[in-house]
């Protein structure tokens, strides 16, 4: 039912119900890298991480968790560290309520494949009231999930990308 790293939601909601000092999650890479090292050969491995950062990249596109993990273990500040079982030796990513790695300009760069997106624009929708709220209650009426959502400054255009499948 839970798809994909459904275990680590598992892990993470039985963390939190038993008020656990830490969250370990086991997986089959050294732990939440700043991009997807498959794609990218160059990534490093992030030390640490907020939960919201983890959040934010789990749910556009990093594999290594479920986006659901983090809320459980968030909401008690329970500590996650994500370790490899084919590499126990490596450090691993620690997810918490700061990072010690808040120098950095960019954290992540995350990727969603699969996905269409839509613009909707033209001058007639300057200044236009309620032109958002229409667009996306028509997507709803549709049955179609909305995963991004950008507007430009100037009130011309509303950009939104749903998955392929629903197209």
């Amino acid at each position: 039912v839970l798809g994909r790293n459904g275990s680590d939601y598992s892990a993470a909601v039985l963390a939190a119900c038993l008020r656990a000092d830490c969250c370990e999650i086991w997986t089959d890479v050294d732990g939440v890298y700043t991009c997807d090292p498959r794609q990218v050969p160059d990534a490093r491995l992030l030390k640490s991480m907020s939960y919201q950062e983890a959040m934010e990249l789990s749910y556009f596109g990093a594999k290594v968790l479920h986006p659901r993990t983090i809320t459980p273990i968030a909401q008690f500040q329970i500590p996650c560290l994500i370790k490899n079982t084919g590499n126990p030796q490596a450090p691993g990513s620690l997810i918490g309520a700061s990072s010690d790695d808040d120098n950095l300009p960019v954290k992540g760069i995350s990727n969603l494949n699969n996905m269409a997106m839509f613009s909707v624009s033209g001058p007639g929708m300057k200044g236009m009231i309620g032109m958002a709220a229409r667009v996306f209650a028509a997507m709803s009426r549709a049955g179609i999930s909305v995963v991004l959502i950008t507007q430009s400054s100037s009130e011309y255009s509303i950009s939104f990308c749903v998955p392929q499948s629903d197209c």
